[in-house]
């Protein structure tokens, strides 16, 4: 069954159940590339019995002509390949000759258009059997040089001409048409719309539409224009970029706000009194269908991603046509007046489609993939082999049997649709061996020894795969917090073997060597290993899985400081234990003798934090000589704890009782805040001088240029001045970059330690401060535009409009524009709120605001 079998309202609305048919196909050479306008197809060499043609061109500049006479790729099918001078962007098959009604082959290469005799050249007559000595040979017509590089072009009978004429887009939007062998004239595209009658980005598009003799184009503005051929004409300004005249103006103009995939024209609906020629725009994601004068007649939302379109008559005598629409996921799409008839999965994804007529066999479609995979196919299913079975209608029905089938084909049913897809049983195990202490000595130097120059850390990581088949190409990815680092972040397994050992993989962590980065407070300690893969049935699949670095990366245990300018105390319900037990891998390595009540640590940047356990108390004091420093040895803290009572069956309870430090983030706050303003305006100040060196060049260039030179007046020595004020202020730049980066990573632990102590000061449970963090983020990202301040104060915004809004007054209050802001006053603020809601009892999980009777 045929694509031409599909007609109106015969076929219904088909999903994907069917797989198109391969009746011939081949591939166009190794290595080369196609798109939508490299295939031909119809009786390109003139054949008196009109049998069609497939002609293809890569970008390679290989021009290949088939003709398939049989199922099944032959030899012989292959009538002509020619390599041409130079890629092959277009092809196209119509009346270029003057004095002939021959069809011609026109080639489009980057500089010229050539058009083209395909000859048959001695063999038999047409129709015999001559499998070795037919030929074909390519005659050079004429050829149209180009003063700029091409894009595409379009054909037609332009102004209603008994012959086909040409008309070439460059790459900057100049259109060159030529009648025949002869050059017309040339005119550029202009786009008013954007507000410039020159501007023009990109090249677009074009279709000729011969029942109104007009042109239509698409924009970078996702605009969809018509120009009339008389426009062309007359506009005699349009010659030159720069000349004075009368502009070109468009006849209409339709935003359709996507990126424009094809453009063609048919008959689409079924005519209910003239028959008119449609306008079919594919979109990325819709499918608009456009009368001649610009108006939508309809569109359709799609939900896949099209690569091309073709349309096919359907009725001869009304002239109707079907639409055939490729996809990213290899499939075609047939549609019929609004209705989608059928749809088929193919074996490559088609960048260009056509459908011929083979073999005496009518509606073939043909299917060209970017890499060369040409496909002559056919709808609907192979017959079957084996008879239908009939049915036993002598044993009589029973309905209690069909009743208890038909009730466990429902709970199986319920159980797919509330479970969802499972996942496979089969799949790749990430285990890991992190040592507590650091590595005796540095890859690659066996002389090293412990304490002496940097740190290092080996995690074993073993890979496997539970199914029977093998695995390849695994691609692992390792994410490491700054300051650390890993000499290879990504990984690629060539093969994993099924239900073999383990392989393992040495993963050495270290400091990083730059100096910018090794001043930062570490984040955390926590690295991720994420690994992608292929199922054996092609599925992705993903893997992964999580480890603590050891502490004594981070720095190292140090005698006990008095360092009490920023302090925090927590409260357990259990004694603490004590901190030998805790931070035996830090104590260990040190070499100092340590108090069992008090641990001080140092940072590789020098910054140190000490922990106080209470005698008398269940309390425990981390205190620092910086605030940023308090983050990483309280979380440390908190989690040794409850892995250690959780080792005892013993519930752990944590409080934090003092008022938040709210005056010690927020100076952070505004810290960061300042770097950036300071960036901001060192690299404006950097744009000005930047604008006035490329001022003065050009005026330098000018005098130097000119036969009688004028005084320079002091140019020169302001040209010296400003090239001095460029390398200052881009180092100027520089350290307010390096100021900013350190400030952002004092945030971040600024951000996780306020966190932590909400968490505990309002006794908040994991799903809430789990919520709380996408509000409150300690993911700070440095954009010049949407800053970590201006995201913050939205967020808490949104908040006090929704969970924590107490009127009616507040849930209607209309949200700010996200912009930088002059100062960090109303996000302090905020914040301060925020926590004060919540303080009082507020939830962040009702997100019903309060009801317009609640004052």
């Amino acid at each position: 069954s045929f694509c031409t079998l599909l007609e109106g309202g015969r076929g219904g609305t088909m999903g994907s159940l069917f797989k198109a048919r391969d009746w011939w196909q081949t591939r166009c050479g190794d290595n080369e590339e196609f798109d939508k306008r490299c295939l031909v197809l119809g009786n390109i060499d003139n054949d008196p019995s009109g049998l069609d043609k497939i002609v293809t061109g890569s970008f390679q500049g290989t021009l290949r002509i088939y003709q398939p006479k049989q199922k099944g790729y032959k030899a012989d099918d292959l009538l002509l390949e020619q390599e041409l001078d130079g890629p092959i962007l277009q092809l196209a098959a119509g009346k270029f000759l003057s004095n002939s009604n021959h069809t011609l082959l026109a080639v489009l290469n980057p500089q010229k258009l050539v058009i083209y005799n395909v000859q048959r050249v001695g063999g038999a007559q047409e129709g015999s059997h001559d499998p070795l000595n037919r030929q074909y040979t390519l005659a050079k017509q004429y050829e149209q040089l180009l003063d700029r590089l091409a894009f595409n072009f379009v054909h037609g009978p332009f102004g209603q001409a008994q012959r086909d004429h040409v008309c070439v887009q460059t790459l900057d939007g100049k259109l060159n048409f030529f009648e025949q062998e002869k050059s017309y004239f040339t005119r550029y595209l202009s786009n008013p719309s954007s507000g410039s009658e020159k501007s023009f980005l990109l090249p677009g598009l074009l279709c000729y539409d011969a029942g109104i003799d007009s042109f239509i184009t698409n924009t970078s503005t996702f605009e969809v224009e018509c120009y009339r051929y008389s426009t062309f004409v007359s506009s005699s300004g349009s010659e030159d970029k720069d000349s004075e005249g009368k502009k070109l103006r468009c006849d209409w103009s339709v935003n359709v706000g996507e990126d424009v995939v094809d453009i063609q024209l048919c008959r689409f609906f079924k005519p209910s009194g003239n028959p008119t020629t449609e306008i079919v725009v594919l979109c990325d994601r819709t499918l608009f269908i456009l009368k001649e004068t610009g108006e939508i007649r309809q569109q359709q939302r799609l939900d896949y991603f099209p690569t091309c379109l073709v349309p096919y008559p359907l009725n001869q005598v009304q002239n109707i046509h079907n639409l055939i629409v490729g996809t990213q996921t290899a499939s075609v799409m047939i549609y019929n007046d609004q209705k989608l008839l059928w749809s088929a999965k193919t074996n490559h994804t088609p960048v260009a489609l056509g459908v011929v007529t083979l073999a005496k066999l009518e509606g073939f479609i043909v299917l060209l993939s970017d890499d060369g995979h040409l496909s002559c196919n056919y709808l609907g299913t192979d017959p079957a082999t084996q008879p239908t079975q009939l049915l036993d209608t002598t044993r009589e029905l029973d309905y209690d049997d069909m009743d208890e089938e038909h009730r466990q084909l429902q709970q199986l049913i319920r159980q797919a649709v509330n479970a969802g897809k499972s996942e496979p049983e089969d799949h790749i195990t990430l285990q890991y061996n992190c040592p507590s202490q650091l590595d005796d000595c540095a890859p690659g130097d066996m002389d090293s020894t412990p304490g002496g120059g940097g740190k290092y850390c080996t995690v074993r990581l073993y890979v496997a795969y539970t199914g029977k088949e093998d695995i390849e190409n695994a691609i692992l990815t390792i994410s490491v917090p700054q300051p650390f680092e890993l000499a290879q972040s990504s990984i690629l397994i060539e093969r994993v073997e099924g239900g073999g050992a383990p392989q393992m993989l040495p993963l050495t962590f270290s400091m990083s060597n730059d100096p910018g980065v090794a001043c930062l407070t570490p984040t955390s300690l926590q690295a991720e290993v994420i690994c992608c893969y292929s199922s054996p049935a092609g599925e992705p699949l993903t893997s992964r899985c999580s480890f603590f670095l050891p502490m004594s990366l981070a720095g190292c245990a140090i005698p006990p400081v008095k360092n009490p300018n920023f302090k925090i105390t927590l409260e357990t319900n259990l004694a603490p234990p004590p901190l030998q037990v805790l931070f035996d891998d830090v104590i260990g390595t040190s070499g100092e003798a340590q108090s069992v009540n008090v641990l001080s640590f140092q940072y590789n940047n020098s910054s140190d934090v000490t922990i106080l356990i209470s005698k008398s108390a269940n309390r425990c004091r981390i205190q620092a000589s910086h605030f940023e420093s308090l983050w990483l040895l309280t979380a440390e803290l908190v989690r040794r704890m409850k892995i250690y009572y959780g080792a005892q069956n013993q519930a752990l309870k944590i409080k934090y009782a003092d008022s938040l430090p709210f005056q010690d983030y927020f100076q952070v706050v505004d810290t960061h805040f300042k770097a950036r303003v300071q960036l901001a305006e060192s690299q404006h100040k950097l744009s000005e001088r930047a604008h006035q060196f490329r001022s003065i060049q050009k005026r330098l260039l000018v005098r130097f240029k000119d036969r009688n030179p004028s005084p320079l007046n002091n140019l020169d020595k302001l040209f010296e001045d400003t090239y001095r004020q460029l390398l200052s202020i881009s180092e100027e730049v520089d350290r307010h970059q390096q100021s900013l980066s350190v400030a952002s990573n004092v945030l971040v632990c600024a951000t996780h330690l306020i966190l932590l102590l909400v968490q505990y000061r309002f006794d908040m449970k994991k799903e809430d401060i789990k919520i709380f963090k996408h509000y409150l983020s300690p993911i700070v990202v440095d954009s010049p535009t949407q800053g970590w301040e201006e995201c913050t104060d939205a967020a808490m915004t949104h908040l006090l409009r929704t969970s924590l809004a107490k009127t009616y007054k507040e849930a209607m209050s209309m949200p700010q524009p996200l912009q930088v802001p002059p100062d960090t006053n109303k996000l302090k603020k905020h914040i301060a709120l925020v926590c004060d809601r919540l303080a009082k009892g507020g939830s962040l999980r009702n997100e019903k605001p309060p009801s317009k009777d609640q004052k």
